[in-house]
C-alpha cells in the first residue's frame, strides 16, 4: 500500500511535473514562436522591401533595356553613317589625290607648253635676227648696184661716185657709201645698217654725226638721203629731219628711181634763172608733187606693213593645232617671181593711166551696138 502509494503520489507528481514541463514548454515555445513569428514577420517584410526592390529593378532594368535597345538602333544608324561617311571621305580623298595628280601633270604639260613656246619664240627671234643681219648686211651694196644701175640709165645719165671712188680734191675724212654730181655739187645717198634695237634712235644719232662731217662743205648738197631696208621703214616715225641747214630724208630702195628721175628734171633746168615765171612754176610743182609722192608713198608703206604686222599677230590667238596647220600650208607656198618683161609696159606714165581708167571705169563685153539692136528687137 505504502509502495502503492508511493507509486501514486510519484505518478501524481510526475504527472504534475509533466504538466508543469508542458505548461513551461508551451509558453517558452509561445515566446520563441513569437519571436519567429517577429523574426518571419521582419523576414516577410524584407522579402516585401526585397521584392519591392528587386521590382524596381526589373523596371529599370526594363527601362535600361529599352533604352539599350534605342542606343543600339541608333548606334547601329550611326555606324551605317560613320562607314558611309568613312567611305565618301576615301572616295572623296581618292578624288583629291587624282585631282591633284590630274593638276601636277596640267601644270607639267602648261609649263612643258611655256618652255616650248619660248623655245619657238627663242628660234623665231633668232631666225628673224639671222635675216635682219643678213638683209642689213646685203643692204649696202644692192643700194650701191641700184643707184649704179638707175643712174647709168640714158634718161639719167648722172656721174657717181663711192667711198673708193672720190672727186678730185675732195676731203678724204668724209667716206659717203654714194654720191651723184648735181648742179655743181654732191648729193649723199647713204645706206644705213645697224644692229640697233631703236632704229630711230640710231637714225637721229647718224643725222647729228653726218651733219659734223659735212657742215660748211660747200661740194655737199644740203640735202641728204639715208637708205634703209624697206622693212625698216615701217618702225620709224620720223621719215625727215632739218638739222643745221641741212634736211635729211630717210627712204627705202623703191624710192630712189623716182628722186634720182626728179633729180634729173631739176637738172636739166639748172639754168633755172632763164626760165619764165610759169616754167618755174612748173619745176616746182613737178618737185612738190615727186615731194608729196615720195613721202605718201613712205607713209602708206609704213600703215600698211603695220596693218599687216597687227593683222599677223591676230594667227597667236588661234588654236595651236589651225596655227601648226597654217604653217604648214606656208610652208608649201613658193614666193613668185616678179619678171621685169611683165614690168616693162607699165613704166610708161600713159600706159599706167590706162590701166588705172580700165580698173576703174572697166569696159562691158557687150558692145552698145549689140545692146541698142537687142532693144529693138524687144520693143518690136
Amino acid at each position: 500500500m505504502g509502495s502503492l502509494i508511493g507509486v501514486v503520489i510519484g505518478l501524481i507528481i510526475g504527472a504534475a511535473v509533466g504538466v508543469l514541463f508542458k505548461k513551461l514548454n508551451e509558453t517558452e515555445q509561445n515566446s520563441i514562436l513569437t519571436q519567429q513569428d517577429k523574426k518571419i514577420g521582419e523576414i516577410t517584410a524584407q522579402l516585401e522591401s526585397e521584392k519591392a526592390k528587386k521590382d524596381e529593378f526589373i523596371g529599370k532594368n526594363k527601362q535600361l533595356f529599352v533604352q539599350l535597345t534605342r542606343l543600339e538602333a541608333e548606334n547601329a544608324v550611326l555606324n551605317k553613317k560613320t562607314a558611309k561617311f568613312e567611305a565618301e571621305e576615301r572616295k572623296n580623298e581618292q578624288d583629291l589625290e587624282n585631282k591633284i595628280k590630274k593638276l601636277d601633270v596640267a601644270q607639267q604639260s602648261l609649263e612643258d607648253e611655256k618652255m616650248r613656246i619660248r623655245r619657238e619664240d627663242a628660234e623665231r627671234e633668232r631666225k628673224e635676227m639671222e635675216e635682219r643681219d643678213r638683209m642689213w648686211g646685203e643692204h649696202e651694196n644692192k643700194v650701191k648696184t641700184l643707184l649704179t644701175e638707175i643712174c647709168q640709165k640714158p634718161e639719167y645719165n648722172f656721174a657717181t661716185y663711192d667711198n673708193n671712188n672720190l672727186p678730185d680734191g675732195f676731203d678724204g675724212k668724209l667716206k659717203p657709201d654714194f654720191m651723184i654730181e648735181f648742179l655743181g655739187q654732191y648729193i649723199i645717198f647713204d645706206a644705213k645698217t645697224t644692229k640697233a634695237d631703236n632704229l630711230q634712235t640710231y637714225i637721229s644719232g647718224q643725222i647729228k654725226s653726218t651733219t659734223l662731217k659735212i657742215k660748211g662743205d660747200k661740194n655737199i648738197y644740203p640735202v641728204v638721203f639715208f637708205v634703209v631696208p624697206t622693212d625698216a621703214i615701217s618702225s620709224l616715225k620720223t621719215l625727215s629731219y632739218y638739222e643745221q641747214g641741212y634736211t635729211f630724208f630717210i627712204i627705202s630702195p623703191e624710192s630712189l628711181s623716182p628722186i634720182i628721175a626728179s633729180l634729173r628734171k631739176i637738172k636739166d633746168y639748172e639754168f633755172a634763172e632763164k626760165m619764165d615765171p610759169e616754167e618755174r612754176e612748173n619745176i616746182v610743182k613737178l618737185i612738190a608733187g615727186f615731194d608729196f609722192h615720195i613721202n605718201f608713198r613712205n607713209a602708206a608703206d609704213l600703215w600698211l606693213a603695220q596693218h599687216g604686222i597687227n593683222t599677223l599677230n591676230e594667227i597667236k590667238n588661234l588654236p595651236e593645232s589651225v596655227r601648226n596647220e597654217i604653217e604648214m600650208k606656208k610652208s608649201k607656198i613658193s614666193l613668185s617671181s616678179i619678171n621685169r618683161s611683165d614690168l616693162a609696159p607699165l613704166m610708161s606714165g600713159d600706159r599706167q593711166q590706162q590701166q588705172i581708167e580700165g580698173l576703174v571705169n572697166p569696159k562691158a563685153k557687150i558692145e552698145k551696138k549689140e545692146v541698142e539692136e537687142a532693144g529693138s528687137l524687144l520693143e518690136g
